[in-house]
């Protein structure tokens, strides 16, 4: 027998010369060709090899952005037709991705209303405070800390849940991000209402009233949707809880709320502050062009 040895191609562990398959990869020997087997390329062939080499990147990255999307909505089809079950397998930027877009409906909804707010009330001030308005961007500026707002304000819910959930059940194989997609997934019908809510914002009229009381009323299972998850993504499935459930619950909830009310007043005094400052430097600058 011939103990010399060789080199897989595949992966590059040394194998016996007579080897069939390799003992790390298993690649089949048999089937790769030698050196002197293989065929060399023409100058048209190397020409379009390289030409591909060069889109290649482009190209992968669509398809990388073209099939996580495809997954991703197939994974938000599911949840939606049973929240409560886990899938299997899912990427583990699919809960923040679902979130961030949640976060962004709800941000657009609020700056469209703002814009027909901004024409209803725009006839009751002069023209030279409203261009000076849009000039300065208040709107664009207030969606984007909304925006920060409203996603530190989604992980605050799942940061909490997922603590109480090790507390109650240091068993959980769960990480992190599989715990975020978990409690997203229970709460993806948020992205539904949400989306209602955003296309009714587009065709909302200054006056017309009624419409916001619709907007209202399809915003309200937002919050239910996101406590009953936060809930039920703390017990579910846990045989032998740690603490009583009831207990966990109840602690749970509290701590949702001192957290929230710390957020709130943290939020409210930068954002209030930002806003005095706008104010307080626009109508200076006002004031002055007179």
């Amino acid at each position: 027998m011939d103990n010399t040895t060789k080199f897989c191609p595949h992966c590059g562990t040394p194998i016996k010369n007579d080897a069939k398959f390799c003992p790390k990869c298993g690649y089949a020997l048999e089937q790769a060709p030698t050196p002197d087997e293989q065929p060399q390329p023409t100058r048209e062939q190397a020409d379009q090899s390289q030409a591909n080499e060069k889109g290649a990147p482009s190209d992968h990255s669509f398809a990388e952005v073209k099939r996580f999307s495809g997954n991703f909505f197939s994974w938000w089809l599911a949840t939606i037709r049973h929240p409560s079950q886990v899938i299997p397998d899912a990427n583990h930027a699919f809960g923040v991705a679902a979130l961030a877009l949640e976060d962004l409906l709800t941000v657009l909804m609020l700056v469209s209303l703002g814009k027909r707010l901004m024409s209803l009330y725009s006839s009751d001030v002069s023209q030279a405070v409203a261009n000076m308005i849009n000039i300065n961007g208040v709107l664009f500026k207030a969606g984007l800390i909304l925006f920060f707002l409203i996603l530190l304000g989604a992980a605050i819910y799942v940061s909490l849940s997922y603590g109480f959930r090790r507390l109650i059940d240091d068993q959980a194989p769960l990480n992190f991000w599989e715990f975020t997609n978990r409690f997203a997934g229970i709460t993806n019908l948020v992205l539904v209402f949400t989306l209602i809510t955003f296309l009714l914002s587009l065709i909302t009229t200054g006056a017309n009233f009624s419409s916001y009381s619709l907007m209202i009323l399809f915003m309200i299972p937002t919050s239910v949707i996101l406590n009953l998850g936060y809930i039920f993504v703390i017990i579910n499935d846990v045989d032998h809880p740690r603490l009583d459930k009831f207990y966990t619950l109840l602690l749970a909830e509290a701590a949702l709320a001192i957290a929230f009310l710390i957020f709130t007043y943290i939020a409210g005094s930068i954002v209030g502050g930002s806003v005095m400052n706008f104010i307080q430097s626009n109508y200076s600058s006002f004031m002055n062009s007179f």
